[in-house]
Parts: C-alpha cells; sequence; structure tokens
C-alpha cells in the first residue's frame, strides 16, 4: 500500500513488481539509445511519419526511433488546446505532490495552425493529410514507447484466434502496443477482432496473467485523488496504459565490487547480449486530457467528479461487486482515494471545509453502482 512521508506523497513505489515485470518482460527493440536519440533528432527530421494510435479529439503520429510524438487535432483545434492545458495542471500537481506511481508523459509544446513548424515538417502534414482536415493543430509531448515482442507474443497466443495469430504477428500497427488497464471489468475475452494497438486488458485477464492488480488500483486512486483535490478537475476520459520508458538503466558493478575482482574478468551480462546489460522500465502511464474539466471545491464539483467516472473507460475498480477479487481492490482504491485526498485537502485548505467532499465522491461511486445494478434486474 503506498503511503505518505512528510508532506508529500511516498515514491516508494516507482517500480513495477515481479510478477508484473515477468509479463512486461525487457524491452531492447524500437527505442534508440540517448545518443542515437538525440544524432536521429538532429538528422532525420524529414524521415517519415506514421499514424501511431487515434481518438476523438486527435491522431497521434511519430518518427520510428524518435522520443516523441505529435497529435494532431482532427477538427477542434480548441478541445487540443484543452489537452495542453490540463495536461500541463495535472503534471505540476504529480511533481508537487511527488508521486511517480504513474507517469504522465511530458508535455513538450502546442503549436497552432498556419504555424511555419507545419512548413518545416512536410512528411508529418503527409501522413496526416488522409485523417485530419488540414490545416490543423498540434501537441506535442513525450513518446509512450510499446512493450516489448516478447509481451507482445504472449497476449497474441493468449487472446488472438488462432487462425490469426499469425497475421497478428506480421502487422506492423501491433509493434504499437500500449496495454488499457480495465480494473473496473471481468469482460475480457478472446473476439473475432484483434488489434494489440491500445489493448484492453480486463481484471480476469489480469488475474489470469498474475499481474499485481492490487498495486495499480491503489496507484490508480493516489492518482485520482491528485487529479480531483489538487488539480481540481474532472479526470473526464482520462486514460491508464501499460507501455514502456525511454529511459535506459545500466546494471553495472559498483566500484567496491570492482575491487573485489582479479583482473581481467568478464562484467558484462551472462548472455553476451548487449541489450541484456539494460533494462528499460514498464510503467502505468496516465494520458489523454482532452475533455478533463475543471471542479469546484464542494458538492457540485463531487457531482461532475461522479459523473465523469460514470462516462469514463472501466478502469477504476467498481463497488458491490461479486468476486473477491473485485472487493479487494475496491477497498484499495477507496482506502488510497480518501487518504490521499484528505492528505491534500489539510495542506490546502486550512478551514477543513472540505474534508468531507472525498467521502462524498466515494459514497456517490457506491450510489452509481447501486441504481445500475438496479436497472440490471
Amino acid at each position: 500500500m503506498d503511503s505518505f512521508k512528510g508532506s508529500r506523497l511516498n515514491s516508494s513505489f516507482n517500480t513495477l513488481p515481479a510478477s508484473l515485470l515477468s509479463f512486461l518482460s525487457t524491452v531492447t527493440e524500437d527505442i534508440p539509445s540517448d545518443l542515437s536519440r538525440e544524432t536521429s533528432f538532429l538528422t532525420n527530421t524529414n524521415d517519415p511519419y506514421r499514424k501511431i494510435g487515434a481518438g476523438a479529439c486527435g491522431a497521434i503520429f511519430a518518427q520510428d526511433g524518435q522520443p516523441f510524438v505529435i497529435k494532431l487535432a482532427k477538427t477542434d483545434d480548441e478541445q487540443l488546446w484543452n489537452d495542453n492545458c490540463m495536461h500541463a495542471s495535472i503534471a505540476d500537481e504529480f511533481r508537487n505532490w511527488n508521486f511517480t506511481g504513474v507517469v504522465i508523459p511530458a508535455c513538450y509544446y502546442f503549436v497552432p495552425r498556419g504555424d511555419p513548424y507545419f512548413d518545416r515538417n512536410p512528411t508529418l502534414v503527409e501522413a496526416a493529410e488522409p485523417v485530419c482536415n488540414l490545416p490543423t493543430s498540434a501537441l506535442v509531448t513525450e513518446r509512450i514507447f510499446p512493450l516489448p515482442l516478447e509481451t507482445r507474443n504472449l497476449l497474441i497466443d493468449k487472446y488472438c484466434p488462432v487462425q490469426c495469430k499469425q497475421a497478428a504477428r506480421d502487422d506492423g500497427a501491433n509493434r504499437d502496443c500500449l496495454v488499457r488497464v480495465y480494473l473496473g471489468s471481468m469482460q475480457g475475452r478472446q473476439g473475432r477482432y484483434f488489434s494489440l494497438r491500445n489493448f484492453k486488458l480486463h481484471l480476469n485477464q489480469m488475474v489470469e496473467l498474475h499481474l499485481d492488480v492490487k498495486l495499480m488500483a491503489g496507484r490508480m486512486a493516489i492518482a485520482l485523488a491528485i487529479m480531483h483535490w489538487a488539480a481540481k478537475t474532472d479526470a473526464r476520459d482520462v486514460e491508464f496504459a501499460l507501455g514502456s520508458s525511454s529511459k535506459k538503466i545500466a546494471h553495472g558493478l559498483s566500484g567496491r565490487e570492482m575491487r573485489t575482482l582479479r583482473w581481467p574478468t568478464y562484467t558484462g551480462p551472462s548472455s553476451y547480449v548487449h541489450e541484456d546489460f539494460f533494462t528499460r522500465t514498464t510503467d502505468l502511464w496516465l494520458l489523454d486530457f482532452n475533455q478533463v474539466q475543471p471542479i469546484t471545491m464542494d458538492q457540485d464539483g463531487v457531482s461532475k467528479a461522479v459523473e465523469a467516472i460514470k462516462l469514463n473507460d472501466p478502469y477504476f475498480p467498481r463497488p458491490l461487486q461479486e468476486s473477491r477479487i473485485e472487493k479487494i481492490l475496491w477497498n484499495e482504491f477507496a482506502e488510497q482515494y480518501l487518504i490521499t485526498a484528505h492528505k491534500i485537502l489539510r495542506e490546502e485548505d486550512d478551514s477543513q471545509r472540505t474534508l468531507s467532499l472525498p467521502g462524498m465522491f466515494i459514497s456517490g461511486l457506491i450510489d452509481l453502482e447501486r441504481r445500475k445494478q438496479q436497472k440490471q434486474r
């Protein structure tokens, strides 16, 4: 369970547990080294872009190997500007509260329609023409790199129809694999259509894969509490996804360890594969802020936050469920949410007048689920 440290949130759970990492494996492809990233950024700016994702607001374009993506508005520039502003505001609060259990991509810059930026990126315009109504605006953010090949093959083996498995492995679009984590759904099953782009992994599938769903539930709760009570937003239509970080962490011997060795001694990876000397972190990411709206610190704000959860995809655990794992996740989610929210409000509101609001939100989610179940009877 994540806890508190001083006046900020404790970041002691910055890496995912072994049970999750065994599923996510080690990322060794699609991500260049720091030096090659710098070199390619300077020399390959005219390399072709390709679409790696799309939503209601915009389409996402990237150049292979580059550490950034460009989100182009399909029709609504104002919504993309809201994405930019809310992204930056929420990221500020994550930093302010020193919470790194959920990662937000860096938000680099916004480009309005008609800016010379587009004239200098003709391959971006070429890739966008079939998808977006040009001219349009753009938002440049950090790229969330895909999950590794071994993980993608595991997902194909387990959830892709037999007759489509080889086609799925050969489909270049499936390289762009981020996994949406639906802790509020037990409806995961093998379907007729299969794609690893924005792959939806439901709770029953996560349990089958032995993922640490309780840890993820707690982290989602803390993230949501920060969005509500520190950033003062409704968190409408945000998404949680598992993806890879572009940061390399070398696991070399320390100087003290080196001094115990005889010269010469091999100190590299046991596999003798260069990439195995490095690990890349796989994190739980928070993204897509285009529909996020501000809330007031009162009952109306709570109602707006509850309504946003109603409209969101089922990322968050749900109350009043029957299975043991669903009950465990809901209890963890509610506890972490309330602890975090009360900590934030005690520091930011000297009058203590808002301390009842987080409990009202949790009660609102319970009432929402109760009404839903009554309609289904």
